[in-house]
């Protein structure tokens, strides 16, 4: 028995491929195998004839053998940005009596239409609707925390404070610290929506202070440094705020385009509030032209650019920026600011 076992393994082998297929990547490489259980902060590898268990945070993504081809498809649009094509892609796709498959096309389908709201070209409440269904239905999942920050930024876009503190917390129950200054980071961002620039400004510090030195930990206190740098702009120290987004730019991952977004939007508001209205609509461009993946901060860029170009003696330009915010992101808190 072990001789045939052995042959089969050799053929399969020599014919290219793993026996096993599910594939679960992380920043380290990937891992294939089989999956034999999964929650919200680990996932069990069967490989080798051993299980391993490889923590949530450390996945960039989890690929299912039993998937059929149009979910992998719309994994990769959703990595793109491509929502409504991802959502698109699903129609009518099945998970048939593999739940993990099943929870795959749900979560993908609710997340892509959370990204779409947030965005204004999506209904807030469906995509509320879909993805507090997920979490009942889908407790254990390792998407858990995707999730509840989800759910957290539809409340904030909602101006529901109360409810997004109750989401975010979610990320506090997490075993791992960079998830837990993600809530912080969260938390200062939905301050910063309510005008509360000081509390803002304090929760960004406790981030940027924190001792610690696991992955994901510099990047959620870049996150805060940026955050708080649009603080000081709103507060009246914008050369402060220029310095920390700037410090993020320069050590930044090249390939983060969330983080650069973010960071360039940060520099635009700065530079607005030194009056510095050229300086502001280079940081806006560039997250128009490189860092337009995320709908909601690449509306807030187009938002500053009609009105700089405005005010620059450029209606024309300015046409052009509001009306791409106004077609992309018709229901948008940017797209109904005047």
């Amino acid at each position: 028995m072990r001789k045939i076992l052995l042959q089969a393994v050799t053929m399969a082998l020599v014919a290219g491929g793993p026996l096993l297929a599910d594939s679960v990547r992380t920043e380290s490489g990937a891992q294939t195998g089989t999956i034999v259980g999964a929650t919200k902060d680990a996932v069990q590898l069967s490989k080798g004839g051993s299980n391993i268990e490889i923590p949530t945070n450390e996945i960039v993504e989890i690929a299912l053998d039993a998937e059929p081809f149009d979910v992998k498809t719309a994994r990769r649009m959703v990595q793109n940005g491509q929502f409504a094509d991802a959502i698109d892609k699903l129609q009518g796709v099945e998970g048939g009596n593999n739940e993990l498959v099943k929870q795959e096309i749900d979560f993908l389908r609710a997340y892509s239409m959370g990204k779409l709201a947030l965005a204004g070209s999506g209904d807030r409440q469906k995509a509320a609707q879909a993805l507090l269904g997920f979490a009942t239905s889908s407790s254990n999942s390792f998407h858990f925390y995707d999730v509840a920050r989800m759910l957290g930024d539809l409340a904030v876009s909602g101006g529901d404070y109360a409810s997004a503190a109750k989401y975010y917390g979610g990320l506090k129950t997490a075993p791992w610290p960079d998830y837990r200054m993600s809530a912080q980071v969260l938390a200062g961002r939905a301050l910063l929506a309510q005008d509360k620039t000081a509390e803002a400004i304090a929760n960004f510090d406790e981030v940027m202070a924190a001792n610690s030195t696991v992955s994901g930990a510099a990047r959620q206190k870049s996150f805060a440094a940026v955050g708080k740098a649009k603080a000081l702009a709103a507060s009246g120290k914008p050369d402060e705020g220029i310095t920390l987004a700037q410090k993020v730019v320069e050590n930044a991952d090249p390939d983060d385009k969330e983080l650069f977004g973010r960071a360039y939007n940060a520099l635009g508001l700065c530079h607005l509030k030194q009056s510095n209205p050229k300086e502001a609509l280079l940081a806006y461009l560039h997250t128009d032209i490189l860092f337009y993946t995320d709908p909601e901060i690449h509306a807030e860029a187009l938002y500053y650019l009609s009105t700089i170009w405005k005010d620059l003696n450029d209606p024309d330009q300015a046409t052009d920026a509001r009306n791409l915010l106004n077609d992309r992101y018709p229901g948008s808190i940017w797209a109904n600011r005047q």
